[in-house]
C-alpha cells in the first residue's frame, strides 16, 4: 500500500498515489490518480461539479452516516477548523467570499458530493485531523481553501499568554520547586483524550512507511510496551478504548497519516546536525548523557515543525488545569468530591487503575482524564537538550508538586493491586498528542 503525502502549505505541485480516485456522484471510481492532473483537464473531461477526489475506500449510500453542516471553530485567511467527535460525518458547502466559484473538492478520507457541489466527509473512528481542500487549480494547491476536521481534538489558545505553574520537575533541586510564570508562542491542537489502544493499532500498521524516511529503532510489540496486568483483559479487542502504552513513534505515524511534517527528525550522530540553523530544535542522547558519551547518537526534535508531538511539561501543567489560575482545575485545595468528577478513585477497592477514556467530566479546555487514568508522558527541556518523562515522574521523586502528591494515593501499579506504602509506584504511562495551530 502506498501512503499519499503532500504539504498543502509548502508544495506547489500536487502528486497523487494510486490509493486516490476521481469519483462520480454515485461513488464510482472513474479515474485513478497516478500523476499530476490539471483542473482544466478535469473540467474538460469530466465536468468537475459532478466529481471529486477522495480516499479510495468509498462507502455505499446504504452505509453512509448522518452528516452535520457545522459552523467552524476558528478561521484564518483561507483556513477553517471544525471540531467533531469520533465517527461524526461533516457536510461542507462552498461559501461566499471563502471558496465560492468553480472548484473541486479534495479529501483525505472517503467522501461524496451532491448536485449543489457540497461535500460529505465520512467520520473517522480514530483521533486525527482530516484535511479537505477546495481547489481551483490542481497545479497550485497553495491557493486552495483548506478545512481541517479535528476528530476528537480541540484548539487551545496559549500563544502570547502567561500562566503561573508549580514546577516540580524531579524536585530534588528546591530552587525549581516553586511557582513560576511561563509563556507560550504556539496555540495548540490537542487530543481531547489519551491515545487509545485502537488508535495505536491503526497507526502501527504504517510503521514500514516511516522506516522508508526515518531510521526507526527496533519496534516492540504492543504488550511489550507495558505490563498487561494494567488491563482487565489480555484480549486486545476488549481494551480498544483503554489508554495505550506511550510510544513516541506514534506521533510520527499520525503525522504521516494526516499529511503533516515530522517533528521527530530521526537519530543522528551529534556532529552531523547544524543546530544553529534549526529554530525550535532540541536533542536527546540516545543512551546516557552527552558528557558520558563523547560521540553518542541523538534524537532530534523540531517543535517548530507542523506535526504531532507530545506536550512539554509546562504545556501539560496548563492543559491539566484548563488554563485556570488555581493549583487545580477547581481551586487551590485538594477536594475529593471535585476530583471524583475527573477520575476513577476505585483502585483501592481492587478495581482496575486504568479504564476506557472519556468516562468522566472534561475540564474547561474540553480535555478528558487529565487527573487520572494514564500518567501522561511529557517533554522537559534543559537548554538544547530534552528528556521524556511522565508528568509526575512515576510518583517517585522525593519532592512532588501538590497535584502529583494528591494523585499518588489514587494510583494503581497493576490491575487489582495497590502499593500504598511503596515510594516508587511505577504507574501506567500513556500519552496525549498535540500539534501547533498553523
Amino acid at each position: 500500500m502506498k501512503v499519499f503525502l503532500f504539504s498543502v502549505f509548502l508544495a506547489s505541485q500536487f502528486l497523487f498515489a494510486s490509493i486516490y480516485c476521481v469519483f462520480d456522484a454515485q461513488g464510482n471510481c472513474v479515474k485513478q490518480i497516478e500523476e499530476q492532473y490539471s483542473l482544466e483537464n478535469l473540467k474538460r473531461d469530466k465536468g468537475f461539479r459532478k466529481y471529486y477526489i477522495a480516499f479510495q475506500s468509498y462507502k455505499k449510500k446504504s452505509e453512509r452516516q448522518l452528516y452535520s453542516q457545522m459552523q467552524f471553530t476558528r478561521s484564518k485567511g483561507k483556513k477553517r477548523w471544525y471540531e467533531v467527535d469520533w465517527n461524526q460525518g461533516v457536510k461542507l458547502c462552498p461559501e461566499e467570499n471563502f471558496n465560492s466559484g468553480e472548484g473541486i473538492w479534495i479529501v483525505n478520507e472517503s467522501a461524496y458530493v451532491d448536485s449543489a457541489n457540497c461535500v460529505y466527509v465520512d467520520g473517522s473512528p480514530y483521533t486525527r485531523s482530516i484535511l479537505v481542500l477546495f481547489a481551483r487549480d490542481l497545479s497550485n494547491l497553495a491557493d486552495a481553501d483548506s478545512s481541517w476536521i479535528l476528530v476528537n481534538q480541540t484548539i487551545v489558545e496559549l500563544a502570547g499568554k502567561t500562566f503561573k505553574i508549580w514546577d516540580s520537575y524531579y524536585g530534588e533541586n528546591s530552587e525549581r520547586n516553586k511557582i513560576r510564570e511561563v509563556s507560550f508562542v504556539q496555540d495548540l491542537i490537542v487530543d481531547k483524550t489519551e491515545l487509545r489502544v485502537r488508535d495505536a493499532i491503526w497507526l502501527r500498521r504504517y510503521i514500514s512507511e516511516l522506516k522508508k524516511i526515518r531510521n526507526v529503532p527496533v519496534y516492540r510489540t504492543f504488550w511489550e510496551l507495558s505490563e498487561n496486568e494494567f488491563y482487565p483483559s489480555n484480549d486486545t479487542l476488549k481494551v480498544l478504548d483503554y489508554p495505550t502504552p506511550r510510544d513516541g513513534r506514534l506521533t510520527s505515524l499520525r503525522s504521516l497519516q494526516d499529511h503533516l511534517n515530522l517533528t521527530w527528525k530521526g537519530v543522528f550522530q551529534k556532529d552531523t546536525v547544524d543546530f544553529s540553523k534549526m529554530k525550535g530544535t532540541f536533542v536527546r542522547p540516545f543512551v546516557g548523557d552527552l558528557k558520558d558519551f563523547p560521540d553518542p547518537l541523538i534524537h532530534v526534535l523540531d517543535t517548530s515543525a507542523n506535526g504531532y508531538r507530545i506536550p512539554s511539561a509546562d504545556e501539560m501543567y496548563v492543559l491539566q488545569r484548563g488554563g485556570g489560575t488555581t493549583l487545580y482545575a477547581w481551586g487551590n485545595e485538594y477536594d475529593e468530591s471535585e476530583i471524583r468528577q475527573y477520575m476513577n478513585l476505585n483502585c483501592s477497592t481492587g478495581k482496575t487503575g486504568i479504564y476506557p477514556v472519556k468516562q468522566y467530566a472534561p475540564n474547561r479546555f474540553g480535555l478528558y482524564d487529565v487527573y487520572g487514568n494514564a500518567e501522561e508522558f511529557v517533554i522537559n527541556y534543559d537548554g538544547m537538550k530534552y528528556m521524556e518523562s511522565s508528568l509526575c515522574g512515576n510518583y517517585g521523586p522525593p519532592s512532588l508538586s501538590p497535584v502529583c502528591s494528591s494523585l499518588k494515593k489514587n494510583v494503581c501499579a497493576k490491575y487489582g493491586k495497590t502499593f500504598p506504602t511503596k515510594h516508587y509506584i511505577n504507574g501506567f504511562e500513556g500519552m496525549r498528542m498535540v500539534r501547533k495551530l498553523e
